[in-house]
Parts: C-alpha cells; structure tokens; sequence
C-alpha cells in the first residue's frame, strides 16, 4: 500500500476531509495519514524562522514513522509568500520526511503550466490584502490574474463551514468571463462537493486547494484517481504535482 502523507497547519481543517472519499477507487492501494503542525495557516514571513522549521520537520517526522511515500503541504503561507517560499517549505520537510515532498501553492502553479492556463480568477477566503498577495504570486510566475474575490472570513473554520450552496454561488459569480480558469486559494473552503457542478456551468476548470493538495500527492506517487463526481482533475488525461526539487 502507498501512503501519501498530509502536512496541516494546526488550524486546518482542509484537504483531510476529502482524500479519503476522493480516493476511494484506490482504497485498498492508497493510504492517507497526517500529521499536523503547530503552526498557523499562514507561516510569518518568506523566510522560514527556526522555530517553524523544526515545527515542519516535527510532522514531517510522524509522517515519516506513518510511512508515507509522499508528502503535501496543506498551508496557505507559499500562495502569499511566493515560489521561493514554497521551495523552502518543501526541501525543509523533505529533508526529514526522506520522500518526494510538494505544496499545494506548487502544485497549483504546476497544473496551470502544464495546461497551458495563462489567466485565472482568483477567489480566496480572506482578506483582500492577503487575497491580493496571492493573486501577486500568481503574477510572478507569468500568469494573468484577471478578477480577485476576497471573501472576507476570518478563521478557517469559518471558511470550513461556508454553506456549500453559498460557495457555489460565489464562485459562480467570481468566474470572470476572460479568465481560462478559476482557481480557490487554500484548502478551507469546501469546494470538492459543488467542483464538478461549477465546473459544468462555468464551462472552465475550477482548482482548489483542497483537491489539487490530494491530487498532487496522488501524481507524487504515479497514481491516478478517475472519479468525475470530484470534477476534471479526477478525470482521465489529468495531471498536476510537483516535487520540490522539479522547479
């Protein structure tokens, strides 16, 4: 059994949620511990202080005693800080971990690259200030953020507990007509169940967090999950996830 390892930020009540249920075809062929850190969603700062680095390398390391092949980085810190960022936090949990390590940030920038994205519309559940943040990341690797939707929440647990019902609708209305795509930063906010749907009625992928952090452990591995129901990125032909040391 292969086991793709999941890093959350203590705060975090993300892509955990999903794996399993998305990963069901391959249930007897995939495992999914995590651990967490005890760190907030979002790191300090680019630069990783050496408190959070050793928190890192703790999860890394009950990760490492589960028995993971794999590993992913659930934290939004890499979207607001940049790639070089999101390198580091990879090469410093890989280097504990002893596997391939990836981030949801590099992901998410890998699968645009590779499906020839070049313009998205950015939702993010917080701020604007920190939405705008990440939409620059987005800049600086040559993409062309058409619209920012900042939500406005201000715990992840609230960005959990949105009413899926209302996050398709906003998500309908943040799909900017120019935009090849719509991508949901973070992986709080409950995307997965309404993915497909959006998908159909925008006409236009949709890429959240929580579903590229699983889909990027499962390439990790040369694994692939065809379920629909969770929307094109579980889907034949689909493709996405980095390791840190791809870039």
């Amino acid at each position: 059994m292969r086991r793709i390892g999941h890093l959350l930020p203590s705060t975090s009540l993300g892509a955990d949620r999903w794996a399993a249920q998305i990963c069901a075809p391959l249930s007897v062929e995939a495992a999914h511990p995590t651990a967490r850190a005890a760190l907030p969603e979002q790191l300090c700062g680019p630069a990783i202080a050496g408190a959070q680095a050793a928190e890192l390398a703790r999860g890394a390391a009950q990760l490492a005693q589960a028995g993971a092949d794999a590993v992913v980085w659930n934290g939004g810190s890499c979207g607001l800080h940049g790639l070089a960022h999101a390198r580091a936090v990879a090469r410093t949990i890989e280097a504990t971990a002893g596997v391939p390590v990836s981030t949801v940030t590099l992901g998410q920038l890998d699968l645009l690259a590779r499906h020839a994205l070049p313009s998205l519309a950015l939702v993010a559940a917080g701020s604007r200030e920190s939405a705008g943040r990440v939409a620059d990341t987005y800049v600086a690797a040559g993409l062309r953020v058409t619209s920012v939707t900042a939500l406005g929440l201000g715990t992840p647990r609230e960005a959990a507990e949105l009413p899926v019902a209302r996050l398709r609708r906003l998500l309908l209305d943040a799909g900017s007509d120019d935009a090849r795509c719509l991508v949901v930063a973070g992986t709080e906010l409950p995307v997965a169940p309404v993915a497909a749907l959006v998908e159909r009625e925008l006409g236009k992928p949709v890429f959240d967090g929580a579903r590229v952090a699983v889909h990027t452990g499962l390439e990790l591995l040369g694994l692939h999950v065809d379920s629909p129901v969770w929307g094109r990125l579980f889907t034949s032909g689909a493709h996405t996830g980095v390791c840190c040391d791809t870039h």
